[in-house]
């Protein structure tokens, strides 16, 4: 085989593994384009969540909740 025919096959095989790296690392980039988006909207929902937690304990009593002083179901 001569030198410039090995060299013809080395830089194929590269082309080759170059369009494969280029494929995974796009397939990358939306999966973690994807996951960029669920976690903002997560940090969103999180947010809201602890917005409405503070709004219900802004509305209870300051009385500390006392478990004896709760009538049974049945009265």
């Amino acid at each position: 085989m001569s030198t410039i025919q090995e060299l013809q096959e080395q830089i194929e095989e590269l082309q080759s593994k170059l369009a494969f790296q280029d494929d995974t690392i796009e397939q990358l980039n939306q999966m973690v384009t994807k996951q960029d988006k669920i976690i903002r909207k997560m940090e969103q929902r999180f947010i809201l969540i602890g917005e409405k937690l503070l709004d219900m304990e802004s509305q209870l009593p300051n009385k500390p909740f006392n478990p004896a002083d709760e009538l049974p179901p049945h009265y």
